[in-house]
């Protein structure tokens, strides 16, 4: 798929990563780790900007080679970088992805997330035409259930060893959406 796709919304730009949003997305991941950390294994206190510069490059790589497709968030008037929603682990097989978010700590209890994960639930169902998207959180992870919810997915199970985080398998709570759940 082409790197100048968009989505907007009442708020929101969510379009592919570019070159250009290098320190936008450093100083973000590098504010709100401690915010993320206990979530996202890689970001945390040694995130630095050639980390960056490689998240960048190879999510551009993965939309251009349709793997997957990351969208960097940011506020429609303000232009400010807000974070990440993305559709991963795409399984043809199943016609199904999961769906990821992370929000910048500022940004916060805004409904931010929600509002970029509907977004990129419309696209999923109905331009990639997958019928399953899956959420997976941490068990201790409200605010990621909250959304999920928030977006009118369905908690399916807790799933044993569901997530691999920092080198051990951990349970997770599974949450799917298909296309009823939305029209």
């Amino acid at each position: 798929m082409k790197l100048d796709y968009q989505l907007t919304t009442p708020r929101l730009i969510l379009r592919p990563f570019k070159t250009v949003d290098l320190n936008v997305f450093f100083e973000a991941v590098s504010q709100s780790s401690p915010h993320l950390e206990p979530w996202l294994e890689w970001c945390d206190s040694d995130f630095d900007q050639q980390q960056a510069h490689e998240w960048i490059a190879a999510s551009r790589l993965s939309w251009q080679h349709d793997y997957s497709y990351e969208l960097a968030i940011f506020d429609r008037f303000s232009d400010d970088f807000i974070g990440t929603v993305s559709l991963s682990a795409i399984t043809p097989l199943f016609n199904s992805a999961n769906l990821g978010y992370w929000i910048s700590h500022n940004y916060h209890r805004q409904g931010m997330a929600t509002e970029a994960s509907l977004a990129i639930i419309q696209f999923g169902f109905q331009i990639l035409g997958l019928t399953r998207l899956e959420i997976i959180t941490h068990i201790d992870n409200y605010a990621s259930q909250k959304t999920a919810l928030a977006c009118n997915a369905i908690f399916e199970c807790e799933a044993r060893n569901r997530i691999f985080y920092r080198n051990k398998p951990i349970n997770g709570y599974v949450y799917s959406l298909i296309p009823q759940d939305l029209y």
